[in-house]
């Protein structure tokens, strides 16, 4: 999965980024109002893909990464 966030251009990180975090703040509220969850994993799956996606940002934009080819391997869902 990580790999697939090397994949994407710069305006899918950001909407990717958009849609993980506006998902997460839509749990969180979830789970403030009912005190439970449906799904408590797929908090931390998406606290992760944050990470993974501010990482990927920071790296090129300190020249460190560039966008890497597509492989055909990190297509899977």
């Amino acid at each position: 999965m990580a790999s697939a966030f090397h994949e994407m251009t710069d305006e899918e990180l950001g909407k990717q980024l958009g849609e993980s975090r506006r998902e997460l703040v839509d749990l969180r509220f979830n789970f403030a109002v009912a005190r439970s969850l449906q799904s408590p994993a797929r908090v931390r799956m998406l606290k992760r893909n944050v990470a993974r996606i501010l990482t990927v940002q920071k790296e090129r934009a300190s020249g460190k990464a560039a966008l890497k080819p597509s492989s055909g391997r990190a297509k899977k869902k």
